[in-house]
Formats: C-alpha cells, sequence, structure tokens
C-alpha cells in the first residue's frame, strides 16, 4: 500500500511536474541564448565594424567665384561624388551629414554643405551633388582665421590652391535576409590633394580627372 501511494501521491507528481518545467525552460534559455550569440556572431561577421562595403569616388570639384583677401574669402564649391555599396548583402543607410573643404590638409574648414540622407542596395551606387557656399549648413559657415586666408592670397597667385573633403557619417549596415539587422557605425571618408588649377583670372577652377577617396575603417 505504502509504495501504491508513493507512486499515486499528487504531491510527488507535482514535485515530479515542476521539475519538468524547470527542465523545459532551462532548455529553451539555453537555446534562445545560443541563437541569439549565433546570431549576433553572424551579423557582426558579416556588417560589422571591420566590414567596408561604401566605397568613395570624387567625379568633379570646381570652384568659382574665388576672391580672397587677407581679410575675407568668398567663394563657392561644387563637388559631384559616387557612393558605391560593393557589398553582395548589405544595404548602406547614410544619414544626412555635413562635408567640409579644407585648404590642404589643415584643420580650418573653409566652407560647409549639408548631405541628405540615402540608402545604397547591394551593388549599387547613387551620385551626388554637393554645393559649398555661404547658404550651406544653414548659413552656419566655420570662421576662417587671418593666417589662413593670408595663406590663400600668397599662395593663390601661383595658379593653383590644393584643397581637401572631409565628411563624418553616422551610417548604418543591414541585412535583407535578418529583417534589417546590421550594424551602427561612424565613417570619416577624406579626399585629399585636390589641386585646383584657375582656368581664367576670374577666379573659376576645377581638378582634372576623378579619384578614389578613403574611407577608413570606423575604430
Amino acid at each position: 500500500m505504502a509504495t501504491s501511494w508513493c507512486k499515486d501521491s499528487p504531491i510527488l507528481n507535482k514535485v515530479r511536474g515542476c521539475i519538468l518545467l524547470v527542465v523545459i525552460v532551462v532548455t529553451l534559455a539555453t537555446a534562445i541564448g545560443f541563437t541569439l550569440w549565433f546570431i549576433g556572431s553572424y551579423v557582426d561577421s558579416k556588417s560589422g565594424p571591420q566590414t567596408q562595403p561604401l566605397v568613395l569616388r570624387l567625379d568633379a570639384f570646381c570652384l568659382s567665384n574665388f576672391e580672397v583677401s587677407n581679410s575675407s574669402l568668398s567663394a563657392g564649391w561644387d563637388a559631384k561624388m559616387t557612393f558605391g555599396n560593393q557589398n553582395n548583402g548589405l544595404t548602406v543607410t547614410l544619414y544626412p551629414f555635413e562635408s567640409f573643404v579644407y585648404y590642404k590638409e589643415g584643420e580650418d574648414a573653409l566652407s560647409c554643405a549639408l548631405v541628405d540622407a540615402m540608402h545604397i542596395p547591394p551593388r549599387k551606387q547613387k551620385t551626388v551633388q554637393i554645393k559649398f557656399d555661404s547658404t550651406g549648413c544653414g548659413g552656419d559657415q566655420p570662421f576662417i582665421e587671418d593666417r589662413v586666408l593670408k595663406e590663400l592670397s600668397e599662395d593663390r597667385k601661383s595658379g593653383y590652391l590644393n584643397f581637401s573633403m572631409k565628411m563624418h557619417i553616422d551610417a548604418s549596415y543591414s541585412m535583407r535576409e535578418l529583417l534589417g539587422m546590421g550594424t551602427q557605425v561612424s565613417l570619416n571618408p577624406n579626399c585629399t590633394n585636390l589641386k585646383v588649377e584657375f582656368v581664367a583670372a576670374k577666379g573659376e577652377g576645377k581638378i582634372f580627372g576623378g579619384r578614389k577617396c578613403s574611407v577608413p575603417l570606423p575604430n
């Protein structure tokens, strides 16, 4: 009778049920945790910070209405740029960002322009026109120090000036097969050694031939 009671005891059955439930919960939690780890590792391997699908080419760079003295600068820069996605499985999203023109490789910006957001599907590219003038970035243009203006004024006499373009872009690399999962990155592309040759005394010049810009891997 005691043996039969133990086998049929409601309390014992309840304990067995609780143990079974705990085992099921632990197993499910372990499986979910492993699945999330696997997906995270896969996403990082395909779209992590060390993945670099974005390539950037400067197609044209022109200068117009250039007038400089030791105390003021008036000019407009126009850049035609192609943003390309060389990856087969990632969509690159670039959020709105500011682009700056610098003299040579200096740290003092001459002008600013705002670039709209863009989505670049796998193996596609988009070409944009970037216009730098007094209205760019909402009219909030960089302050130019007198020493930079003096250097520009002196160097202008040689018939050419050397500029660079720098950008800071917040972007995301998303994977279409995983419902948009991906990675957020910060990129700092730059286009250097933009030697503008003046084609007329009225302050117009351009670079000849396109060039590839650098897109360093994010830290």
